[in-house]
């Protein structure tokens, strides 16, 4: 089971995004940046890994055995740090493409955390017939829905609501 963070745009649906490490942005790097749209961080990717296979080869021709390990290290650190960041990448272009983080949820695929997601939403809202019930009469809790608990869903629970858990203050808005 993995952990996704499911986001929904109003007219482009819904997008699920796997947290933690990508291992293909780790072996495919600039590739992989390239082929999700992300322009930028493939440029400097490519970049990067150009300049750091130059400073081996400048270090290997000219002797200098510190600048061939620095810049091989450097070239072991660009993949590195496109796996460990590849996912929040992503999640950052659907955010500025206008999608909101509807919910996270751990499922085996993006298909089923999809699925989930549309569930508990539909869920979340009350019909009319509901409505009209529910004004009538009161309705008696016994304690916590462990449904709730668990997606973070109820708004008595002790998770905060999706809008916070992912709360970046660093960043501007």
């Amino acid at each position: 089971m993995q952990v996704f963070r499911v986001y929904h745009h109003k007219i482009k649906g819904y997008q699920a995004v796997p947290m933690g490490f990508s291992v293909s942005a780790f072996i495919t790097s600039f590739l992989w940046a390239a082929s999700n749209s992300l322009w930028g961080k493939a440029f400097l990717l490519f970049f990067g890994l150009g300049l750091m296979a130059g400073g081996v080869a400048a270090g290997v021709i000219f002797k200098f055995p510190m600048l061939s390990l620095s810049a091989l290290a450097g070239f072991a650190v660009l993949p590195l740090w496109a796996g460990m960041q590849g996912q929040q990448w992503i999640c950052d272009k659907l955010t500025s493409q206008g999608y909101s983080l509807a919910k996270r949820i751990t499922a085996d695929n993006a298909n089923n955390a999809i699925a989930a997601a549309k569930r508990d939403e539909g869920r979340d809202r009350p019909t009319a017939a509901t409505q009209k019930d529910s004004s009538s009469r009161p309705v008696a809790t016994f304690g916590k829905d462990f449904r709730d608990i668990r997606d973070n869903a109820a708004a008595n629970s002790n998770q905060p609501p999706p809008q916070e858990f992912n709360a970046q203050p660093w960043k501007r808005r």
